[in-house]
């Protein structure tokens, strides 16, 4: 692709592919970053559409790209939902009252599963991040976030009670 055809492409199709971007993201540098990195990747030559399909697939690249944003923004959320939780549960494990952390590990080593039990111990005992804990167990950050948002509901609702 010479210079003045990629020129050319850029010129025509980034007003609607921004305007997608910023109807998808509601955020004009978020949006302006998508459209960019999908001409970044057509200059390298990482993509080469053929010309008559250019504009469907550059407005689905974009979709795509909101898309993947939307959806780590979503995780994104939820292990900031998790993390705001751990500060007011983890409570028990950080007070050092010998009795209520007793009392919880009982509970974690007869209610949880072994995966679970792991995940938790290497967070909370030995004060491991997400990535660490990841590492260590042989599964993923989203796993992780799943075992531990499940370990840390039961929880909270076993000692709410209490």
């Amino acid at each position: 692709m010479t210079k003045e055809d990629f020129e050319q492409i850029y010129r025509r199709h980034y007003p609607q592919m921004y305007r997608l971007a910023r109807t998808m993201l509601y955020d004009a540098d978020e949006s302006k970053d998508v459209v960019s990195d999908i001409f970044v990747r057509l200059l390298r030559g990482d993509i080469s559409p053929e010309t008559e399909k250019m504009e469907g697939y550059l407005m689905m690249s974009v979709r795509n790209r909101c898309r993947d944003i939307i959806s780590h923004k979503s995780i994104r959320e939820r292990v900031e939902k998790l993390f705001a939780q751990e500060l007011t549960q983890s409570n028990i494990i950080y007070l050092n009252d010998d009795d209520r952390l007793e009392r919880l590990m009982f509970f974690v080593n007869k209610n949880l599963t072994p995966l679970s039990q792991q995940i938790f111990q290497l967070r909370f005992l030995r004060e491991m991040s997400y990535e660490e804990v990841a590492q260590a167990t042989g599964v993923s950050k989203v796993t992780v976030y799943n075992h531990l948002s499940n370990a840390l509901q039961r929880i909270h609702e076993h000692f709410e009670d209490k």
